[in-house]
């Protein structure tokens, strides 16, 4: 019996093994994986500013902007359908590599009230992590239970992918998106106004787990020594407001974060209530009803750079020939394709 058990865990431990090694080739390649693994695995780079969240964030503040106005070093970590206890996470492994950053926190996803985030979504961000401790607890408070193995090892939610394995899933070059600085947003006009546009006073209560994980992040800046940023990106509410598993008002939630960020002494810009001081105009400057588009995001993350310029100390990089690659990789980005410069 001894024998058969040894035997057993033997075959159990060769198994998981394979899984593991197998299991990054069959993990879809995306942006988001090369953000993350060429972005905080790989560089060597460090970064003044990291942009944490969901897909607003991802689309809505460019690295390349601050960078060519300001001088300022940053990376944009965010993924689509990145829930708050994931952005968590995420972020004590960014801090393993980043000293003392400033963090900008987008709060979009405060909103949620499923106990877990859609699948799929939550895959961009825990399949591209590099395993660790810190990885395994993503797993295990951020996932369903029925799910938790195949975070682990990927290979059994992705394992229909065998037959159409390119040779890039072999051998996924992560640099060649790394002049993205981890930003990508669409180029789409999306035609239509705003349709509601105006001030509240009401307020609804944060949803708890999402407080909860917002309570976390907010004692890891005074643990870990960062200074943290909330901000809330322009986007439609109509569509979110009617959306399951999301509370029913955002302009009353944002209200109760503006409330909160204040009591906590933590800076919170609103950009959805700044966006015509910006100079967003919804029918051109959104990609769709919730995202910027590129002309959008250039516009939010020129005035984000002032902000930062204004307030923060922060040296400007530029003339320093240690950052040359960073004229370089500009000369790649989405921005500078619009500017022509």
């Amino acid at each position: 019996m001894k024998r058969f058990i040894r035997k057993g865990i033997l075959f159990l431990v060769l198994l998981f093994t394979i899984f593991g090694l197998i299991s990054p080739v069959f993990v879809y390649k995306t942006q988001h994986m090369g953000k993350l693994k060429e972005g905080l695995y790989l560089s060597d780079d460090q970064y003044d500013v990291v942009f944490m969240g969901s897909s607003h964030m991802n689309g809505g503040m460019d690295p390349n902007v601050l960078w060519k106005q300001h001088g300022i070093t940053s990376f944009n970590y965010a993924t689509g359908g990145q829930p708050i206890n994931v952005t968590y996470y995420l972020l004590k492994d960014v801090l393993k590599k980043h000293q003392h950053p400033i963090v900008v926190l987008d709060v979009f996803y405060l909103g949620m009230t499923n106990q877990y985030g859609e699948r799929g979504l939550v895959s961009n961000a825990i399949d591209n992590m590099k395993f660790s401790f810190n990885k395994l607890d993503a797993i295990w408070n951020c996932t369903p239970p029925e799910d938790r193995i195949s975070y682990l090892f990927p290979v059994l939610k992705y394992h229909f992918r065998w037959s159409s394995l390119e040779w890039k899933d072999f051998g996924f070059d992560c640099s060649s998106v790394y002049y993205t600085k981890g930003f990508v947003a669409g180029t789409d006009k999306y035609g239509k106004p705003i349709s509601k546009w105006e001030d509240t006073d009401s307020r609804i209560d944060i949803p708890q787990k999402s407080l909860e994980y917002l309570n976390k992040i907010i004692e890891l800046s005074k643990t870990e020594d960062f200074q943290l940023i909330l901000v809330n990106m322009p986007c439609d509410y109509s569509g979110p407001n009617q959306q399951s598993g999301w509370i029913n008002d955002c302009e009353a939630l944002f209200n109760t974060v503006a409330d909160y960020a204040e009591s906590n002494q933590i800076p919170f810009l609103d950009l959805y209530d700044l966006a015509e001081d910006i100079g967003i105009d919804f029918a051109n400057d959104m990609n769709n009803s919730g995202h910027l588009n590129l002309w959008g995001a250039y516009k939010v993350g020129t005035y984000f750079g002032d902000y930062l310029a204004q307030n923060y100390d922060l040296t400007d990089h530029r003339s320093d020939s240690a950052y040359a690659q960073w004229n370089e990789d500009y000369k790649y980005s989405q921005v500078a394709t619009i500017l022509k410069k």
